[in-house]
């Protein structure tokens, strides 16, 4: 004498509403809006972040790298923002392309 509704999880109305409302190729990932799922996207890089931190400093690096100086990630970091952000422009003019591209609105917006 087993009891089906036992083995079988139960779903909140408001995930009922959720898997009838999402796409079918998105209803195996909708674990992934739970609250529980959303926190630990957090844990999990702070975790590691505290890990290998510990880590450098119980097994430090024997040798330096050439751009292991005063504020190198800060520097490495500011150049890198500066490229991406002054290469923006030229992309434009490569990518950019007329108001009318696509033909004249037809009015079904």
């Amino acid at each position: 004498m087993t009891d089906s509704s036992k083995s079988k999880p139960t779903l909140s109305p408001r995930e009922i509403v959720e898997r009838a409302e999402a796409h079918p190729a998105a209803v195996p990932f909708l674990w992934l809006g739970s609250e529980k799922v959303r926190r630990g996207f957090i844990v999990v890089p702070l975790v590691g972040t505290i890990l290998f931190s510990l880590l450098g400093l119980i097994y430090p690096l024997h040798h330096k790298a050439p751009w292991d100086f005063f504020a190198s990630y800060a520097v490495i970091g500011f150049v890198s923002y500066s490229f991406v952000v002054l290469s923006a422009w030229p992309l434009f003019k490569l990518l950019g392309r007329p108001e009318n591209y696509y033909g004249e609105g037809d009015g079904d917006e």
